[in-house]
């Protein structure tokens, strides 16, 4: 990064005491803090520059994540990945779940040793979770849950098959909304992160037209969701 572009970001008065000899013991512990943040601008800045707005916040956030990773293992943040998390970041609530998955992502992406799961389109699946999802990903990869679907074994010509979760062991009290646990686990299956393998099937009531049937499932992680899971939530 050119001394022009750190000066943008942090002002001509900084940049002059990073650089300038410190004759006093203040001057030069001023000195340690700004070449810190030197440092932590230098992994995730370059091309980019933060807006006054967010300059302090920002600088939270990565030199938490620099801290992070052994210095002697820490590589450039590729742009593909710090500009659309920096995006993403300055729109996002301080308490939102969210923002530690973007976060999570941007500590692989500047390790050599685990940038190879820190993947570009991962900043695209965060933005499209919600922090329930979020939470449900965790939860399904740390515990085994199962799920009852009840299901129709009859379907009429141009009608859409209609399945229920009826009964579960997730920790629905944990989520924000609850009552959207169904439409999560259908989200989630449809961005491929998680799946939903069947391991016994009830027998169809006869006594009823439609002869709805209840599977019993569980629910995992996909391939996809575990290289997801080990690089933006684990």
């Amino acid at each position: 990064m050119e001394m022009t572009d750190l000066s943008n970001i942090l002002g001509q008065e900084t940049i002059k005491k990073i650089y300038e000899d410190g004759v006093s013991e203040s001057t030069k512990e001023i000195g340690k803090a700004s070449t810190d943040i030197v440092k932590t601008l230098r992994l995730f800045l370059a091309p980019f520059q933060l807006g006054a707005a967010y300059q302090d916040r920002f600088v939270k956030f990565l030199d938490k994540i620099r801290e992070s990773v052994p210095e002697e293992k820490q590589i450039p943040c590729p742009p593909s990945i710090a500009g659309p998390v920096f995006e993403k970041l300055k729109y996002i609530e301080e308490t939102n779940y969210l923002k530690d998955l973007y976060l999570n992502l941007l500590q692989k992406a500047i390790d050599k040793d685990r940038i190879n799961e820190a993947h570009p389109a991962f900043v695209s699946l965060i933005e499209q979770l919600s922090p329930d999802e979020a939470l449900t990903l965790k939860v399904v990869a740390e515990n085994r849950i199962s799920i009852e679907i009840k299901f129709d074994t009859i379907i009429e010509v141009g009608s859409i098959p209609s399945e229920q979760i009826i009964k579960n062991n997730f920790p629905l009290a944990e989520l924000i909304f609850p009552q959207n646990f169904n439409m999560y686990v259908s989200h989630l299956t449809h961005m491929n992160l998680i799946e939903t393998p069947q391991y016994n099937l009830g027998e169809p009531d006869a006594s009823i037209d439609s002869k709805p049937a209840i599977a019993h499932r569980f629910i995992k992680l996909s391939n996809f969701g575990e290289l997801f899971y080990k690089a933006c939530i684990k």
